[in-house]
């Protein structure tokens, strides 16, 4: 019996047994460890946003609105109890917990029928599940509807393609506050595409702009203009209609033009922006490069710029922005020196200019201009100011396609056409303040980097993982 336990005792003094009583002790430890930090993590409740688009997290613009709110701002969810909208609520609760002077409070539409009738001014009706945000100069109602983006299928359905909470509930922040609203001006009569047409109207409205029409043969442009629209045009501008924009320019205007090839008949056009130092090169681009190219080579997937207009759109995972035939800008030599021209979206160097249309081959030929090329560019004149001074902007495009695909589900032309919007009306804190895609968009890869994270997908990962294994392997053979 003495033996038997003599030679249990000793059997405990092994290597073996020693080196498997150190990877039991380590295992429980590691056990214990990670049950003490699960019953951390439940108690303080950490989050972290780590979606591609930023879902649960508020922009930085609007972080830097909210902490300006001095005074008390009231949000009003028109929900029966049960029925809020989840997305919606949790959006608002980040701006609840970020200022305490903001306020929500649920309001039962059939219960409290005279309460919604106080903002319905119109008798329009109110729908069930909108919010007002209602600051000290004006409210604003957000409909469920103006939640979410959404796109058309061909078969006449739709589907959400964004969520758009904190772009409308900070908008109507900033209208709340202050109660202006920007005018903007379409320039009419030369066979433009009216922004209603396209189903934009209310894409504009909705970020606190005002938008009407305006025919500069039969009057003056108003005093209230905060900018000019001229999209899509098939005719020239009138030489007097060329004298009322420059004038609107010079006394510090702000200008936003989209043009395709039609552009080598609007000579009048082209004497406005080159006031300001700027030329449409008529052709259409057609791009080479396959990481730049869209569709075909007549469709671009532009490079863009660190602009205040593009740079929340080169960060997003969204639909990227694709233009259709798009025409370049050339800087002429001769500008002012107070001018300044930053260019928004850039060809790859392999693309070229087809200045002759009535060409057909797909290679560079002489006539052609090299890239990379300028597709969108942004002017301000002066490019310095001081005080109160007036600042000319201008946001010239040479693609008249960018608002058409808008509206066909690319979101990322949408957003650039309302990220130029407001650059020309110095709104910065609205700039960024884009949907939150739901688009998955696929990974865009170089074939320099396709033949990398193949090489570290397929050799380098693999080959360490059996290189740590057989040496372990090696080391714990001799135990």
């Amino acid at each position: 019996m003495m033996k038997g336990i003599k030679d249990i005792r000793e059997s405990f003094k092994t290597r073996q047994v020693k080196y498997g009583g150190y990877a039991t002790l380590i295992t429980l430890a590691v056990i214990i460890g990670l049950i003490l930090l699960n019953l951390m993590v439940g108690l303080l409740s950490p989050q972290v946003d780590m979606t591609s688009s930023r879902l649960f997290s508020l922009s930085e613009q609007t972080v830097q609105l909210l902490d300006t709110i001095k005074t008390p701002v009231n949000f009003y969810g028109l929900w029966q109890p049960g029925e809020e909208d989840n997305n919606v609520m949790n959006v608002i609760n980040l701006y609840l917990s970020r200022n305490k002077n903001i306020n929500l409070e649920l309001i039962d539409p059939d219960r409290n029928p005279g309460f919604v009738l106080r903002y319905d001014r119109e008798r329009r009706g109110i729908a069930r599940g909108s919010l007002i945000v209602e600051g000290e100069k004006a409210f604003r109602i957000i409909s469920p509807y103006e939640m979410y983006d959404f796109t058309q299928s061909q078969s006449g359905g739709s589907s959400v393609t964004g969520i758009a909470v904190e772009r409308r509930i900070t908008s109507a922040l900033l209208f709340a506050g202050t109660g202006y609203t920007p005018v903007v001006y379409e320039i009419t009569g030369h066979s433009e595409i009216p922004l209603a047409a396209l189903g934009l109207q209310d894409t504009v409205e909705r970020e606190n702009f005002s938008l009407k029409q305006l025919n500069l043969l039969l009057a003056a442009i108003p005093s209230d203009a905060s900018a000019l629209i001229f999209n899509s045009p098939q005719r020239d501008l009138a030489a007097a209609e060329v004298e009322k924009i420059l004038d609107y320019l010079e006394s510090g205007g702000r200008f936003l033009v989209l043009a395709d090839y039609t552009i080598q008949e609007l000579a009048n056009l082209n004497e406005v922006l080159a006031s300001y130092g700027l030329a449409f090169e008529y052709g259409i681009v057609h791009e080479t490069d396959p990481y730049y190219v869209a569709i075909d080579p007549r469709t671009e997937w532009p490079d863009l710029s660190d602009h205040e207009i593009t740079k929340p759109l080169a960060n997003k995972n969204s639909t990227p922005v694709v233009l259709i035939e798009p025409m370049a800008i050339t800087t002429l030599e001769t500008k002012r020196r107070s001018v300044e021209i930053v260019p928004l979206m850039t060809s790859s160097a392999s693309a070229f200019l087809r200045t002759n249309l009535d060409e057909t081959s797909t290679t560079k030929l002489p006539s052609d201009i090299s890239g990379p090329l300028v597709l969108g560019v942004a002017v301000t004149d002066p490019s310095w100011i001081q005080g109160n001074e007036s600042q000319a902007r201008i946001v010239a495009i040479g693609a008249s396609t960018l608002l058409p695909l808008a509206v066909r589900g690319f979101d990322a032309n949408r957003d650039l056409f309302m990220n130029s919007l407001t650059w020309l009306q110095d709104r910065p804190e609205n700039i960024t303040l884009r949907s939150k895609s739901l688009f998955l968009l696929p990974m865009r890869l170089s074939l320099v980097q396709i033949v990398i994270f193949g090489a570290l997908f397929i050799f380098v990962i693999p080959m360490s993982f059996f290189v740590t294994g057989f040496v372990i392997w090696l080391k714990r053979r001799h135990l």
